[in-house]
């Protein structure tokens, strides 16, 4: 199974902190912020199959290969 990861944008750093903060309703725009990025690569949109990693100065992204999905 591949796994594609890249550091999340400044936008999608500020969603994930309110997210994990316990903040509702902020999936929707998480997911758009991911599927944007993987657009500007010219890869189709992520399936669920989507992590993210704290790191010291913000989040990774991970997204994992599933049946359709090819990185």
């Amino acid at each position: 199974m591949d796994t594609l990861t890249w550091p999340a944008s400044a936008e999608l750093c500020a969603l994930l902190f309110r997210y994990y903060r316990g903040e509702a309703g902020l999936w929707g725009e998480i997911m758009a912020c991911v599927d944007q990025e993987l657009a500007r690569r010219q890869l189709p949109p992520a399936p669920r199959h989507v992590r993210f990693r704290r790191t010291a100065d913000g989040y990774l992204v991970e997204v994992r290969s599933a049946e359709g999905f090819q990185v």
